[in-house]
């Protein structure tokens, strides 16, 4: 009967010990993984922006040039 609750007793003490070691692994891992994600987010947003920016600098030198001509164009 003692032998018994010391073995339940010593089983409930490895399991709340496995148990709370699991649960700081698995926060250590989440804090990494979002970590990761970030990087990639942040390398997606830089992926999508930079196109974007050499098309508005693209659109705003051919404005300037269309200016430049019709100037020259009223000018004459």
């Amino acid at each position: 009967m003692i032998l018994r609750r010391g073995l339940i007793i010593l089983f409930f003490l490895l399991f709340f010990l496995v148990s709370s070691c699991s649960t700081q692994e698995e926060t250590e891992k989440k804090g990494i993984i979002e970590e990761v994600t970030e990087e990639i987010a942040l390398e997606a947003v830089d992926r999508i922006k930079s196109p974007i920016d050499k098309a508005n600098v693209a659109k705003e030198l051919q404005e300037s040039h269309n200016r430049g001509v019709e100037q020259a164009v009223e000018s004459q």
